[in-house]
């Protein structure tokens, strides 16, 4: 998969992989690339981080959820952020939220979700989500999910893991 380095347009080759121990402790130390969430307590839970082939910088990371149950049947995304440096209009890459998301498409592929993932949105992302990566918004308002959830289809996924990881 490849990311666009912002400043000079060229393609730098990138790897999703699962997050190890000491992956954690990098993570706990450089609080400000990765502030806005505790990702210590997701430590005994199925996290990936993303970074270049290059380098062992993190530059995103992610909790998925395998929901293997007959009403869900899907992936859920239960967190994902892109380090500090690349996000806004001063970020350095751009591509890494959508190569996570597509990551998690083929996984619910392999795990027989025929694609099928979801997420529970923050209100920021409520736009942000449908517009950049063809997620649909369901309102369905429950105590753990205020805002509804954002899902993403077979069609879908498959359009995403062709732009991001083919």
């Amino acid at each position: 998969m490849e990311l666009e380095d912002i400043s000079t347009g060229q393609k730098a080759e990138a790897v999703i992989e699962p997050l190890t121990a000491r992956d954690f402790r990098i993570i706990k130390k450089n609080k400000d690339r990765f502030d806005k969430f505790d990702w210590s307590v997701y430590k005994k839970r199925e996290v990936y981080k993303l970074r270049l082939t290059t380098d062992n910088t993190i530059l995103g990371l992610m909790c998925l959820i395998d929901h293997t149950d007959e009403e869900t049947n899907a992936i859920e995304i239960e967190l994902l952020e892109v380090s500090a440096e690349n996000m806004g209009s001063k970020k350095k890459f751009d591509r890494i939220g959508g190569c996570l998301i597509a990551f998690a498409c083929r996984e619910s592929f392999k795990r027989g979700h025929d694609g099928c993932i979801f997420s529970t949105p923050k209100t920021a992302l409520l736009n942000h989500y449908p517009a950049k990566y063809g997620f649909h918004h369901m309102p369905w308002k429950t105590e753990k999910r205020p805002e509804g959830f954002m899902i993403l289809y077979d069609d879908g996924a498959r359009k995403l893991i062709k732009k991001y990881l083919d």
